[in-house]
C-alpha cells in the first residue's frame, strides 16, 4: 500500500471511530491525541515508534482516564472504550513494566463502575496474573493508601465464585513468596463478600 493509500485508509478508520462519538461535544485535546495514536497503531501495528506512541498517549491517572473513557453522555471516546483499553492492555506483551505501571497509577484512584472502569479492573488482575513479579513490584512501591485502595477495587464484585482470575491471582502472589500481599488480596476479598452478605 502506497504513502497516499495509507492516509485514505488511516482517515477512514478515524471516520468509523469518529461516528460513535457525539458531535455535540468535541474531543479534547488528551482525546484526540488518543485517537490519533491509536489509528497510527492499527495501520502500523509492528511499528515500535506507534507502539510507543499510544502507549504514551494513553491516560496516565483516575482523572485523565475517566475523563477520556467513562465521559458523561457517552462523550469522548466512552463508545469505543473497549478497544482502545484492549489495545493498550495487549502491549504488556511488549512492555510489561510501562503497562502495569500506568493501569496501577489509574487503578489505585479508581472505585468499581461497569464498562471502561470495570474493563480495566479486570484487566489489571490479569496483568497481575500474568507479569506476577512486576505487579508485586509496583503494587509494593505505593503508598499503604494507594495500596489498600487499588485491592479493595481490584476485589469489588458482585460474585467471587466467578471471579476466578482474582483467586488465581493470590495464588500466583503466593508462589513468588509475596504471602504478604497476598493476604491482603484474600481479606478484601472477604471483606467484599461480606458487604454483598456471603
Amino acid at each position: 500500500m502506497n504513502h497516499f493509500g495509507k492516509s485514505l485508509f488511516a482517515s477512514l478508520i478515524a471516520s468509523i471511530i469518529c461516528i460513535n462519538v457525539s458531535f455535540s461535544q468535541a474531543l479534547s485535546p488528551a482525546a484526540m491525541k488518543v485517537k490519533t495514536a491509536y489509528v497510527q497503531l492499527k495501520i502500523y501495528p509492528g511499528s515500535k515508534p506507534k507502539q510507543l506512541a499510544y502507549l504514551n498517549a494513553f491516560p496516565q491517572n483516575k482523572q485523565q482516564f475517566v475523563e477520556i473513557f467513562n465521559a458523561p453522555n457517552n462523550g469522548q471516546l466512552t463508545s469505543n472504550s473497549q478497544g482502545f483499553i484492549a489495545t493498550f492492555v495487549d502491549m504488556a506483551k511488549n512492555y510489561p513494566t510501562e503497562v502495569i505501571d500506568k493501569s496501577v497509577n489509574i487503578g489505585k484512584d479508581l472505585t468499581h463502575e461497569a464498562d471502561a472502569i470495570g474493563q480495566l479492573q479486570h484487566a489489571i488482575v490479569d496483568l497481575g496474573n500474568h507479569y506476577t513479579k512486576l505487579f508485586a513490584k509496583k503494587v509494593n512501591s505505593l503508598s499503604d493508601k494507594e495500596s489498600d485502595n487499588l485491592v479493595k477495587f481490584l476485589a469489588d464484585a458482585e460474585n467471587h465464585s466467578g471471579y476466578t482470575q482474582y483467586q488465581q491471582l493470590t495464588e500466583e502472589l503466593s508462589k513468588i513468596g509475596e504471602v504478604k500481599l497476598s493476604n491482603k488480596f484474600v481479606q478484601a476479598k472477604e471483606q467484599r463478600e461480606k458487604s454483598n452478605g456471603h
